[in-house]
Parts: structure tokens; C-alpha cells; sequence
């Protein structure tokens, strides 16, 4: 199982690393009465990586059985990995230049008075459609098909992936819960950092993570 989890570990942080959805519940948080929002979105977060793997998983086991299976899921992944630096380079040309502001989603623009289902719904949207979050998923996914260990052990192990991708959701979200309005000082600043360096810290982490599975593809041969 500890194999397992350290192959997933690449997918599950390049989702915790995600700016964008820590720039939206941050925004939640921060804004008046966004206990509701923040839970609601923090839980369509959970709900989406969680439908996401799953559904990966199963269909990836199907299309990987018999003979040739372990090439096929080499495949996959050096696939996926040359997706995630594509992705990377994309980012990196269209950060702003200089005092350039980035652009805000208009989706991001209506979170402060988003009712909780429909932060809720947003936070599984973003999880499921939104390329560079899906691409982590589809990874995992295929990662947990192609084991051949036992059912519980990979409801385990999609267990403690879901919880190390969506951590950095969640955790802003029970802080603040637990201490209130104590929070939106520290807050405050990552937000505003996250936003500004957003292109920069997505490329980063797509670059990374897709040299970590161009890697594991090529040893797949």
C-alpha cells in the first residue's frame, strides 16, 4: 500500500497545490457570512476529487486487464505528462507582464454572495471540468486501476489521496470555523499573493508534476 500511496502522492499534491481553488474558498472565507459558501465549496471539493479517482479507476481497470496492460498504463501516464507540461508552458506565456493585474474568472468575481449549494456545486465543477485539475485526477485514477492490491486496500489508499489533494481547501475552512474572524489576517495576505502569482505557481507544479510522470511513463517500456 505505502508503494501506492507514494505513486499517488505527484497527483495529490499537484491538486492541494492548485491556486485556484484555495483563491476561492480564501475569497469565501474572507467575505461576510461565508461560513456557509466555504463549507459548501470545500465539500464539492471533496465530493469532486473523490468522483473524479473513482471513476478513473474503474474504467481504467477495465481498459488495462489482461496482457499488455502495464504498457498501456505507461502509455497513459507519459500521456498525461506531456499534457501537464504543455499545460505548464501555456501558463507561463500568459502570466502578466509587469504591473499587470491578472484576470479574475467571472465565475471567481460571484462567490460573495454564492448561496452553499451552489458553492458546493462550484467546487465540484471546478474539480471535474477544469482541465488542469482533471488531468491530476485522470492520473490517479489510472494509477489505483492498474494495482492489483486487494478492494480495501485501495478504498485506503484513495482515502489518504483525497484527503493530502483537497487539504489546503479544507484546512482554511475549519480554521476558520474553529477561530473566526482571528483568521482573516493571516488569510488576508495569501490570498492576495496567491492571485497575483497564480500563472507562475500552476506552471510551476504542472511542470513538475508532469517531468515526475513523463518519468514514470518512460520506466513503464
Amino acid at each position: 500500500m505505502l508503494e501506492l500511496v507514494a505513486e499517488l502522492m505527484p497527483q495529490a499534491i499537484g491538486l492541494a497545490a492548485s491556486p485556484l481553488p484555495l483563491i476561492a474558498v480564501l475569497l469565501m472565507v474572507l467575505s461576510p457570512n461565508g461560513r456557509g459558501r466555504s463549507i459548501g465549496f470545500a465539500m464539492g471539493r471533496v465530493l469532486g476529487v473523490l468522483a473524479t479517482v473513482i471513476a478513473v479507476a474503474a474504467l481504467s481497470e477495465l481498459v488495462t486487464q489482461g496482457s499488455g496492460g502495464s504498457r498501456i498504463g505507461a502509455v497513459i501516464r507519459l500521456v498525461f505528462g506531456v499534457a501537464l507540461v504543455f499545460l505548464a508552458l501555456t501558463k507561463i506565456r500568459s502570466r502578466p507582464r509587469g504591473s499587470a493585474e491578472p484576470k479574475t474568472p467571472g465565475w471567481m468575481q460571484a462567490l460573495d454572495d454564492m448561496p452553499p449549494a451552489k458553492a458546493l456545486r462550484t467546487g465540484f465543477l471546478v474539480t471535474v471540468i477544469n482541465p488542469k485539475e482533471l488531468i491530476f485526477g485522470l492520473a490517479a485514477g489510472v494509477v489505483i486501476g492498474s494495482s492489483t492490491l486487494p478492494p480495501g486496500v485501495l478504498a485506503a489508499a484513495v482515502l489518504i489521496y483525497t484527503a493530502i489533494a483537497t487539504i489546503t481547501v479544507v484546512v482554511p475552512v475549519v480554521a476558520y470555523l474553529f477561530l473566526g474572524a482571528r483568521v482573516r489576517g493571516v488569510l488576508e495576505p495569501v490570498r492576495t499573493w496567491l492571485v497575483r502569482y497564480y500563472n507562475i505557481i500552476i506552471a510551476a507544479v504542472l511542470a513538475i508534476i508532469g517531468v515526475v510522470m513523463i518519468g514514470k511513463g518512460l520506466a513503464g517500456f
